[in-house]
């Protein structure tokens, strides 16, 4: 894990692909994370941006950290990776060459930093819905939010209890929270929408000094 608070892994499977279709739309989704680990106001607890596009487009921009000098971007345009600091325009890019295998955009679960609970690993933006389903998760009645209702999906786990509030009849996230020993932990959701798809976001950034390294093995970087 990066950092307690940080939503996910840097380190995404990004194989050789050939013949793929550009997808027609993207799902851009806003989301902090807050918690008994979480100070408010720190870099940790601020919202991050993410775009998801298909099974090979990504983008995730990271808020600035004045005090690392550091404000994170990275692109995954399959079989391209960037990774790129705004503030100082450095950044690395590499590619990998292999079997074709669907990107991945997992959690970081802010309580888990040796990733011991290997099923809500799994869990990934853009896909929270079909995680819980998958789950076996028991659907209930959730709460009232802004005066409009919402679903609640309870996942029971050996540590405690998760649980994906949506809103009413839909797929889109409200909430995701994990109960843990010090708390409980909640990704709040401040947007989660499909747009056409731009492939600016998706392309080499300008104006950034690249230094190329190693080929992913394909192993997500924890």
């Amino acid at each position: 894990m990066l950092a307690a608070g940080m939503l996910m892994s840097a380190g995404m499977a990004y194989p050789q692909v050939s013949g793929t279709q550009t997808p027609s739309t993207m799902t851009k989704i806003v989301v902090r994370v807050m918690g008994p680990g979480i100070k408010p106001g720190s870099h940790a607890a601020l919202p991050k941006t993410i775009y998801r596009a298909g099974e090979h487009y990504a983008r995730i921009e990271d808020p600035p950290d004045a005090r690392q000098r550091q404000e994170k971007l990275t692109i995954i345009a399959e079989p391209d990776a960037y990774s790129v600091n705004l503030i100082d325009k450095t950044g690395t890019v590499a590619q990998r060459q292999g079997d074709a295998n669907d990107l991945h955009v997992p959690m970081v679960l802010p309580f888990d930093p040796n990733h011991e609970l290997l099923n809500l690993d799994r869990l990934e933006f853009g896909d929270e819905l079909d995680f819980f389903e998958r789950s076996g998760a028991a659907k209930t009645a959730g709460p009232l939010i802004n005066s409009k209702p919402t679903d609640a999906y309870v996942l029971k786990e050996s540590f405690g209890m998760a649980k994906l509030v949506v809103r009413g009849g839909t797929d889109i996230p409200v909430t995701l929270s994990w109960q843990a020993r010090d708390g409980t932990y909640k990704y709040e959701y401040m947007a989660y929408q499909d747009l056409p798809f731009d492939p600016a976001l998706f392309a080499k950034p300008a104006g950034i000094r690249f230094k190329n390294v190693t080929p992913d093995t394909g192993v997500e970087e924890k």
